[in-house]
């Protein structure tokens, strides 16, 4: 009788596991034109002495920390190391220069019209996890690392089960009263970071690691799952009513984004009902979103779809949605219309940029290079 458990949870497990591993079943010219592109995109963004370019936007140095932290375990690369300490370590000094540790972003209009200062998810979800990652894996950083858990923690959080959408940075407030449900990938964001966080600070603080772990769990467990459809979609909120002027197939993508990288980064949500989850929207995005992205030349069908969804995603309009979309595909078993995806955004990589563009290209093809793939 032990032996049949033993094999059955062998068998549960085995798919998972291969998150933490190079998937052998990605065709080698693939991984060698996708291995290739995004080491010149981040040789490009050293200067000749090594240093870095000015990176340009807080998101750009999350990811991009990331981005080459990644390509440094995977190639021993000493200048991706040196690289990605840089920009872990200038996002730690720009958190620290504020009063709550969320970086601005851009003025927002409070309901009544004040205006404030606007910081908080995806963004904060994106640099706070990419740069607890790095240090984790570097040891030593225990005061660092606590301080990221610290700020998520005092995050403005609801025990409905959500975390705020927008906070002022100056008053650490949330923009909109706790009482109305977040929108589900901003939402998403931080309980990823909170996810990954807590096992990242467990030993040293149990308590705030117990804390981040409850928020997270809540968040997901008790309201981003309920929220999904039958179909595997999510809506851009957590209620059933969408803005008609919002690419909600694309938010779509970004909070499937996001719970699998949780998945990658905390081998404890490796488990049947996140992953099932993850399972329907993998499917959806392959039969709703997939036909309608380049190199495919669909239009829309889906009826989730808003007036700001576009027709078609074309790679030279919005190139982040095919990096997305690639490793969504490829990260749900779905190698072949992932690869296909891939390989037409890869011929239109922005080598070299420094910003927003060249980090939503990097982060996710170092991501599936990393190992990333799965088989259902």
């Amino acid at each position: 009788m032990n032996s049949i458990l033993l094999l059955f949870t062998l068998l549960l497990l085995t798919p998972l596991a291969s998150l933490d591993a190079a998937d052998s079943k990605l065709p080698a010219d693939f991984k060698s034109k996708l291995q290739t592109t995004l080491t010149q995109h981040l040789n490009q963004l050293l200067r000749e002495d090594g240093s870095l370019a000015e990176m340009k936007g807080k998101t750009s140095e999350g990811n991009g920390a990331l981005a080459f932290y990644l390509m440094f375990e995977l190639t021993g690369e000493p200048k991706f190391r040196v690289a990605a300490l840089a920009l872990a370590d200038q996002v730690l000094k720009d958190m620290r220069a504020t009063k709550h540790g969320v970086l601005p972003i851009k003025e927002k209009d409070k309901p009544g019209g004040e205006k404030i200062t606007g910081g908080g998810p995806p963004a904060l979800g994106a640099y706070t996890a990419g740069v607890a990652y790095i240090l984790h894996r570097e040891g030593g950083r225990a005061d660092d690392l606590k301080y990221i858990a610290t700020v998520l923690d005092r995050y403005p959080w609801s025990e409905e089960g959500w975390f705020a959408s927008t906070i002022d940075v100056d008053t650490g407030e949330s923009k909109l009263p706790m009482t109305k449900p977040a929108i589900i990938n901003k939402t998403a964001a931080v309980a990823m970071a909170a996810g990954i966080v807590s096992s990242y600070v467990r030993e040293m603080d149990p308590a705030l690691a117990a804390s981040l772990k409850h928020k997270a769990d809540k968040c997901i467990y008790g309201q981003i799952l309920p929220a999904q459809l039958e179909d595997g979609f999510w809506h851009y909120s957590l209620l059933d009513r969408d803005p008609k002027d919002k690419d909600v197939l694309g938010y779509f993508m970004l909070t499937t984004k996001e719970l699998m990288d949780l998945q990658k980064f905390n081998p404890e949500y490796r488990e049947e009902k996140l992953t099932a989850a993850l399972r329907k929207a993998q499917a959806f995005a392959l039969q709703q979103i997939a036909p309608m992205t380049d190199p495919n030349t669909g239009t829309v069908t889906s009826e989730h779809a808003a007036r700001g969804t576009p027709e078609h995603y074309a790679v030279q309009e919005d190139l982040k949605r095919s990096f997305q979309l690639g490793l969504i595909l490829i990260g749900g078993g779905h190698a072949d219309e992932g690869i296909k995806i891939m390989n037409t955004a890869l011929d239109h990589f922005p080598v070299g940029n420094a910003g927003q563009d060249g980090a939503h290209a990097a982060e996710p093809s170092a991501l599936i290079l990393s190992g990333f793939s799965s088989t259902p």
